[in-house]
């Protein structure tokens, strides 16, 4: 009884979230949601900021359980884009967006929601990163991207897309759907691009950035 009363106040935060925005979100109007007494709320979570840090947490687990196959699947640039559109439907639909959004907003002002967004964002770009190191492997690049550094691009683009399109009226238009070319052309790109000019361009980008670092850390020039 006790997880199914966690559950369905988690729900019900989701779909407030969606429906009715932040000032919807009152341990009122939340338990009127669910059908129950909103003490439970401070029972189960100390409050509507512990609920919805439950909620976006389980949230996170579910989407990255539900996509991390489809990304160890992703073999190219395009299978990691059609990912990231999978998800953005998903969210948009199931009111996650929403949660994320609000979520991602009161984080400035709370510190537990904040380490919630930290984690949940670490997790995606583990699990982004994989995939896109299979990827660049794939394509023979190795060494010559930084795939953390992509990564964590891939990782923000995305959810920053998926807040902006859930956005009422979408200011923005698709902004993933706009994207749509993209990945294809740095498909046929990698796939023309000879491995040995990879590897020269590794070496460079290497040499300038070890010279990069020396000239930062060199004394000054005092004779001027």
């Amino acid at each position: 009884m006790s997880r199914a009363t966690r559950e369905n106040l988690m729900d019900a935060a989701v779909r407030l979230t969606a429906s009715a925005g932040a000032r919807g979100l009152t341990a009122r109007a939340i338990g009127a949601e669910a059908g129950v007494n909103q003490a439970l709320i401070f029972y189960h979570f100390d409050g509507v900021e512990g609920l919805l840090r439950a909620a976006y947490e389980r949230a996170t687990r579910a989407m990255v359980e539900d996509y991390a196959a489809a990304l160890e699947k992703a073999s190219s640039f395009a299978d990691l884009y059609a990912v990231g559109e999978q998800l953005g439907a998903r969210s948009r639909a199931d009111g996650s967006a929403a949660l994320l959004t609000h979520v991602m907003a009161a984080s400035h002002h709370d510190a537990l929601l904040a380490s919630a967004v930290a984690d949940a964002l670490g997790v995606w770009r583990r699990v982004v990163a994989d995939a896109v190191d299979r990827v660049v492997a794939a394509h023979g690049l190795e060494g010559t991207l930084e795939v953390d550094a992509l990564a964590r691009a891939l990782a923000a683009s995305t959810i920053g897309m998926v807040t902006v399109d859930a956005l009422p009226g979408a200011p923005l238009g698709e902004t993933m759907r706009g994207l749509d070319p993209l990945p294809r052309v740095a498909d046929a790109l990698a796939s023309r691009f000879p491995r040995a000019l990879a590897r020269r361009i590794a070496r460079v980008a290497g040499r300038g950035q070890s010279q990069s670092t020396s000239a930062a850390v060199a004394p000054p020039d005092r004779r001027a």
